[in-house]
């Protein structure tokens, strides 16, 4: 079933105007090896072919006169089915600064914009996902001229880069033109370098959907509070001082986390759980319970003991702790003893060899965690379903359940919160869930990661997203693996800011977890919340303002005549203190979500 979303906008924004010329660029070396023309070639996925056609046309453009027209005949996916590709002619170390600039123009659009897209992607000439730069641009009819700074996250030999356009989207025509890759090494900054600025549809200070979203959270995200005052004699006490201080939020604001830093005393690991501590209320180990980590297979500082060291660590603190992954079903993923077994006559072992594993984990953690994703990554992780079809998946959350029933499982996968940008991802999501609720698996809860690079989502089509979710399914749903990864980190705080606000305001979101918070340890250090030197990044300030502040009740007053306070604020855990005439006691209280008014009684001494 595919899922179509209409009237949705999405919008980039691009920092030069129609371009009647080429702007001059800084000297440096070239990244390509002769004329782009010639260097880009076509590669085009063969189960794709008759989508696309590709080639080199005559085109007044910008100081160039020929260019590449990508017509993109049929709506296609994925969007590396359709590419234009380079490969990289010196070679680069990390933290070389480079620019890729091109003129681009969409003669026809299918697309309900009204624009037509191109998305750059570059790092290894291979699969990986450790990219310099990831991006989409939204294309108008005229030619525009698109810089592109980046920074090689990667050391490459030559050749063993590759910078790749692609182009498999809904049908359009585009082309491509006036392409330079100017290589500058370490004698410019990502800073000095012209840039083509991205946006995102709803940023606006006034924006609507912004509006509504914060309405929602003072609706449903707050609670009534009755608090009555009284003596020894059960008289009202009036005018007794109240100081209500909420402590944690009710909503679980979360991140991965590498269990070495909590057990390991170093003062970068100090200073880690002291952020920890201060930021979150929830967490998720990011690599440690992966099964091939689990078997001891990947090389670092992983054990179980560490492993269950650090999610004592985390519960002695009263964290939301859940477990990370019960099953990654792509070969790649699964530890060596599952590998070697697929297409040997042996691989019917293998069922049974998954049902072990959750066995074990969920026994050696049981009591430390309370809810687990199950299920990661189907749409492209799908080794295990090839093999044994999609009945295998049904029995990993049936085992789960039988030996943690007090658990929460989640079946949880990327590039499903947004239809407009990943209509197959979201289709693939909807119907993977309907297969496993059909065939009686305990799924609790949905995990849409929310990983997003410098060309975030529209707010509102997120937000439809959940709506649809929330009718078809009417369960939790947590964002597992957030993060905005872009050098631009003003876009990055806004769209941080943004994100938490639309999910705080959906009844169906339980909480948000980033995948990691700190550039040293993250998996894409230019998304993190803290530089390697601790220093505050933009984004940090959005979330502590929100998360931290505007999201924290702080509340004085008295009491009336009839010893009553009434107040109203955010659910979690509170400090009550009460002072009259020299007495004062001090409580502690929750406004529990779906509870209604809370109502308490206390008796000075």
């Amino acid at each position: 079933m595919r899922i179509l979303f209409c009237g949705l906008a999405l919008s980039l924004g691009l920092g030069s105007a129609t371009a009647s010329a080429q702007t001059q660029l800084p000297v440096g070396d070239s990244l390509l090896s002769g004329d782009a023309l010639a260097v880009f070639t076509s590669k085009v996925e063969p189960t794709v072919r008759e989508h696309a056609q590709l080639s080199v046309v005559d085109a007044a453009g910008p100081g160039f006169i020929r260019a590449w027209r990508i017509a993109t005949l049929k709506d296609t996916s994925p969007m590396a089915a359709i590419e234009l590709r380079a490969l990289n002619a010196r070679p680069v170390a990390v933290g070389d600064v480079a620019i890729l600039r091109f003129f681009a123009r969409a003669t026809e659009i299918s697309d309900e914009t009204g624009g037509g897209r191109v998305q750059l992607v570059i790092r290894r000439n291979g699969v990986d996902w450790n990219s310099s730069f990831e991006g989409d641009f939204t294309l108008n009819r005229e030619w525009q001229e698109i810089f592109v700074p980046f920074v090689w996250s990667q050391e490459f030999a030559v050749d063993g880069a590759a910078l790749m356009l692609r182009f498999g989207f809904k049908r359009q025509t585009v082309e491509i033109g006036g392409i330079d890759a100017v290589y500058y090494g370490k004698t410019r900054t990502f800073e000095s370098l012209p840039r083509t600025r991205f946006t995102y549809a709803g940023r606006e200070a006034d924006a609507a959907w912004r509006k509504d979203a914060l309405a929602r959270i003072e609706k449903i995200r707050k609670s009534d509070l009755v608090l009555k005052v009284i003596d020894a004699a059960g008289r009202p006490v009036p005018g007794a001082k109240i100081t209500v201080t909420q402590k944690r939020s009710a909503f679980q604001w979360g991140s991965a986390l590498q269990m070495e830093r909590l057990t390991v005393d170093t003062p970068e690991n100090l200073r880690y759980r002291q952020i920890t501590e201060e930021l979150f209320n929830a967490a998720s180990t990011e690599n440690d319970l992966k099964w091939p980590v689990w078997l001891g297979e990947w090389e670092g500082k992983f054990s179980h003991e560490q492993t269950l060291a650090g999610l004592r660590w985390l519960k002695d603190r009263d964290f939301y702790l859940r477990g990370h992954v019960f099953v990654w079903p792509g070969h790649k993923n699964l530890p060596k003893p599952v590998q070697t077994l697929i297409g040997t006559p042996r691989q019917s072992e293998i069922p049974a060899l998954v049902l072990d594993h959750i066995r074990d984990e969920a026994r050696a953690t049981k009591g430390l965690l309370q809810e687990w994703d199950v299920l990661n990554e189907p749409f492209t992780n799908h080794d295990l379903m090839d093999v044994f079809g999609r009945e295998i998946m049904p029995p990993w959350f049936k085992i789960a359940r039988e030996e943690l029933p007090d658990a929460k499982l989640f079946f949880n996968d990327f590039s499903n919160h947004d239809a407009t940008t990943d209509a197959d991802h979201v289709a693939h999501f909807e119907q993977t869930t309907r297969f496993l609720l059909d065939h009686g698996a305990p799924v609790d809860g949905l995990g849409l990661q929310a990983h997003f690079n410098g060309r975030p989502s529209a707010p509102e089509n997120i937000l439809a997203v959940l709506d649809h979710y929330t009718a078809e399914f009417h369960l939790p749903v947590r964002m597992t693996e957030f993060d905005v990864w872009t050098r631009d980190e003003e876009l990055q705080a806004d769209f941080t800011r943004d994100f938490l606000i639309l999910c705080f305001s959906h009844p169906s979101v339980v909480g948000v977890q980033h995948w990691g918070f700190w550039e040293t340890c993250h998996w894409r250090p230019p998304a993190a919340m803290y530089r390697a030197d601790w220093s505050e990044k933009p984004n940090a300030k959005a979330y502590k303002d929100l998360v931290l502040h505007q999201w924290r009740t702080q509340l004085a007053g008295v009491t009336g005549t009839d010893g009553r306070y009434a107040a109203r604020g955010f659910q979690g855990d509170y400090i009550l203190a009460i002072e009259a005439g020299g007495r004062c006691i001090e409580k502690f209280f929750s406004l529990t979500p779906g509870v209604g008014t809370v109502e308490l009684n206390f008796t000075l001494p």
